[in-house]
């Protein structure tokens, strides 16, 4: 992995971690502020897929859009709400945005996740509801767009692509 490509990720205030795309999708790096929201230490988690943050709530219909994403489904950038645990077992919602980060050559080599707590939000708010509103909205705009010949980006993407833009530059420069 290129060493400025670890010294960004381990400098980031963002809870970040980073997978190989090979076999399982392990974690090859997490940074302080992945521990600080999990509780895990770097240690705990390295060369393990992120599932073990999942818990009995976790529902299936959470779990799938990641898999797919891990496994070479869909944009190379998106969002996933998710409830994870922590270490002492304290549930929150997580949400991750994920950037695949492609080689020279097009080939996906890394997976980045920016995480982050969102369970005071969704306490206060009606956000699974809005989620849900945005994501049919989006999809009815898609549509319209695509009769059209529009090509629509998913505001999510950008997100995403805002903190994977200097992993990638850092990955094309080795």
């Amino acid at each position: 992995m290129p060493q400025r490509l670890t010294d960004y990720l381990r400098g980031s205030n963002i809870a970040l971690a980073l997978s190989d795309t090979s076999e399982d999708a392990p974690l090859v790096l997490v940074n302080k502020s992945f521990c600080d929201l999990t509780g895990y230490d770097e240690e705990d988690v390295l060369h393990q897929n992120c599932r073990f943050l999942q818990g009995e709530a976790t529902t299936e219909e959470m779990r799938k859009p990641l898999h797919d994403f891990v496994h070479g489904v869909g944009a190379d950038a998106g969002r996933f709400p998710i409830l994870n645990y922590r270490k002492d077992g304290t549930p929150f919602h997580n949400y991750v945005f994920m950037s695949r980060l492609r080689d020279d050559a097009g080939k996906a080599r890394y997976i980045l996740a920016s995480q982050f707590d969102m369970t005071s939000a969704v306490k206060r708010s009606k956000i699974q509801s809005n989620d849900d509103t945005l994501r049919d909205t989006l999809s009815d705009v898609e549509q319209i767009g695509r009769e059209y010949g529009l090509a629509m980006i998913g505001s999510a993407k950008l997100l995403a692509d805002s903190v994977a833009m200097m992993a990638r530059l850092s990955l094309s420069r080795t």
